[in-house]
């Protein structure tokens, strides 16, 4: 009688021991081993380079492609900001640089005259700058592999980082899967114990 009641008990400690086991296999062992004939090795480890080709791809295709960057940084506020900084690199520029370099023609050019020239510059500028900008990342799309580039750096990884890295995050996920390995071994304890006593 008493080891019915404790199969409950039982049964959750092999459902928490199972799925420690299970997220434990995720990194360890490191290196694969042989253990009654069948090779065990961390999933992680094991597949390391593919995890890191994926995971390259899915950030290079979902999120760092032109198509969503292009439009924040051509947005209204981005403009603003390019324009805000060329007019201070101009007002620098005229009243400083130019007046060094070519004090004949500075001495020429009226404060009315010189604004109506910056301000000339910054329309021209907020006019071509979203397809400069468009050109440019384009071109960095086409010449700039992201998707190798974090390939290489997965890849390259030490798996005790990534190890790490992964618990900082998912530590919680990982204790709730070990403990409802626990609850559910529990309960099916339970269902062996009903269906015990259902035979007695």
């Amino acid at each position: 009688m008493l080891v019915v009641l404790l199969l409950p008990l039982i049964s959750a400690l092999i459902g928490w021991f199972t799925n420690w086991v299970a997220v434990k296999m995720l990194f360890h062992p490191r290196h694969p081993r042989k253990i009654l004939g069948i090779t065990f090795h961390g999933i992680f480890p094991k597949r390391q380079y593919e995890v890191a080709d994926k995971i390259g791809k899915l950030i290079a295709a979902e999120f760092l492609n032109a198509s969503d960057v292009i439009p924040h940084l051509t947005s209204k506020e981005q403009m603003q900001q390019i324009k805000a900084l060329v007019e201070q690199r101009l007002d620098e520029y005229l009243n400083g640089t130019f007046k060094q370099k070519h004090p004949v023609l500075a001495a020429f050019l009226t404060e009315k005259r010189r604004e109506e020239f910056k301000q000339e510059i910054l329309e021209e500028i907020e006019f071509f700058a979203p397809e400069i900008i468009d050109h440019v990342v384009m071109k960095m799309e086409r010449d700039f592999d992201v998707a190798g580039v974090i390939r290489g750096r997965v890849a390259d990884l030490q798996v005790d980082r990534l190890e790490e890295i992964l618990m900082v995050v998912l530590e919680k996920e990982f204790k709730f899967v070990e403990y409802i390995g626990g609850v559910i071994g529990f309960f099916i304890g339970l269902v062996q114990v009903g269906i015990t006593f259902l035979r007695l």
